[in-house]
Formats: structure tokens, sequence, C-alpha cells
């Protein structure tokens, strides 16, 4: 088997981390503090005003309107994809998550502030091993054109292969493959902002979403093109719905190694792929990362405080 440079242990924060914003669809203020775990026991979100934990499981996986909601025992979090992204994409799968309302601040549009969070605090590692939902058949979800798909990858590690299609002259058809590692995902997908087009914004808000959004949280199309000043990426668009894959697989509850290839989806379809891939056990296996004279030299923390603001 081929292995890959995937951490092989569990990790978590050095030290807490904390972010403040407004959310996008709610326009509410709301701090986020990330607590670092002292064993392995997966992310977990704590809603302080109610003191409700919601595992990230896909179990409590809720309304997917333009955001990926968890929601249990009436407590509703929203657009969590985000941080969860950035967590995924950074290796980082043991945390307590604590917030003080509903909906998770939208920042600049993109994972880059939850990034700058996480590599100012710094990771440190967690005794045992990680665990790897490894592929072993394929397993698909369709809805009319769009689709998405896992199968299995020699490596043990997750390629990504997504395309879009939008009937927009500045968008238009997009596509981009990427085998994720830290690295990758801060360079080339972590700092790719939220999109609309510009016609969508009054329905949008008229179904009381998006009332926080501006040219400041979110890439926006008009009929000329991007009314915000610069694109990041020439093909944007196209990394941030890869951004939002990633953020949606940490409902599985551990890191997947497989080929995920997707046309036109969205978190709905994101979410029926994790929801898929756990009720079909015979399609999959867990595996870990054997240990080795190189790995275990893995115990001190991959980021130092030392690199905070470079993503």
């Amino acid at each position: 088997m081929t292995i890959s440079s995937r951490n092989p242990r569990p990790q978590t924060l050095a030290v807490h981390a904390t972010l403040t914003g407004t959310g996008l669809h709610g326009n509410q203020p709301c701090t986020v503090r990330l607590v670092p775990a002292d064993r392995t026991m997966g992310l977990v979100f704590r809603h302080l005003p109610s003191g409700t934990e919601i595992p990230v499981k896909a179990k409590h996986a809720g309304d997917l309107a333009l955001a990926t909601t968890l929601v249990k025992d009436g407590i509703r979090l929203q657009t969590v994809e985000h941080l969860l992204s950035a967590l995924v994409g950074l290796e980082i799968e043991h945390l307590l998550i604590e917030v003080d309302a509903e909906e998770l601040p939208i920042l600049d549009g993109s994972a880059g502030p939850w990034i700058s969070a996480i590599l100012q605090a710094g990771v440190q590692t967690l005794a045992g091993r990680r665990r790897f939902i490894k592929i072993t058949q394929p397993v698909e979800v369709r809805m009319k054109d769009k689709w998405i798909r896992v199968s299995p990858s020699n490596a043990l590690s997750l390629r990504i292969r997504y395309s879009i299609d939008f009937n927009h002259p500045a968008i238009g058809h997009q596509s981009r493959e990427l085998s994720l590692t830290p690295d990758k995902y801060r360079r080339d997908i972590g700092n790719a902002r939220t999109f609309c087009l510009e016609e969508e914004i009054d329905a949008m808000r008229s179904r009381g979403l998006a009332l926080g959004g501006s040219l400041e949280n979110a890439l926006v199309f008009g009929p000329d093109g991007p009314l915000n000043d610069v694109l990041r990426f020439e093909d944007e668009a196209v990394r941030h719905k890869m951004l939002d894959l990633i953020g949606d697989l940490a409902l599985l509850g551990a890191p997947l190694a497989g080929l995920v290839e997707a046309h036109a989806a969205g978190h709905a379809l994101h979410v029926a792929l994790a929801k898929a891939i756990l009720d079909q056990p015979q399609a999959w296996t867990w595996e870990e990362v054997p240990e080795t004279d190189a790995s275990r030299k893995l115990r001190q923390p991959r980021f130092s405080p030392a690199f905070a603001g470079t993503a």
C-alpha cells in the first residue's frame, strides 16, 4: 500500500483561539472559541447559551440551503462549513468549538481567517494513530444532472476533482483537481471566497438569507463580471466549491481516503455522499497509518505560531 504524507497522529490545537464576527445569513454577532482537546474526541460544537453539544456527524446535518447546518435538541448551528473546511484541510480532527449564537461568522467569506487562527494557536498531537475511512467500492449520489461520487484510491489520501457549469460569462465552466495536503489547502483552496450572482440577491434576502452579505465577505458576479475589485484566483468559484466539500466531508467523523469527483454539486450533494458512505459499510474499511521512525518525530506541532498570518 502506498502511504501518503498525511499525518499519522491525531491532532488538536496547542492553545485556545477566538474569532468574532457576524453571520452571512442572519447578520447576527457570534464569537467562536476553539478549545484544544485532551483526548481523541472528534469535532464537537458547544452552543453556550443552551449548553447543547453537537458532534460533527452526518446524522446531525439539517438545513442545507446555501450553508451547512447542524441540528440537535432544537438548536441550530448554521454556516459551519468554512471552519470545518479549515480544520479538515489542516488535519485538525479533535476539538471543542464553543459558540454563543446560532450562526458562525462569515469573516471574509473564505476559510482564510480560520486558517490564520489555527496557525497562530499552533498544533499538537494526541496519543494514538489517526483512523481513516478508506474507500474500497464506489459510492455515488445523483440529483438530475448534478452528481458526486467517491472511488477507491491506491494511496491513503484524499483526491478531489470538481467541476461547475454556470450560465454566466464570468464563471462558465470551471474545473480543478487536487490531492489534499495542508500546504496545498492553504495555498490553493483556503482563501477562495463564497460567491453568488447579483441577480440572486433579492430572492435570497426575501427568504431571510444573505442578510449579512456584502462585497467584504462574498464574491458577487454582476452581468459584466465580479463586482469586487479583484479575484483571488481566476477560478475562485470552483475552488470555493472544493472548500465547501472539504468542510462537509467532516460530517463523516473521520478523514477520508479515496477519490471524490463532483459535478455541479453543493452542500446537499456533499452531505448526501457522506451519508451514503456511512450507510454502506461494505464500501469502506478503517485503516491506520503504520507507525514509522519518521512518524514518531511528529509529536511536536506541525504548525508554529511563527507562521501566523501566512494563509
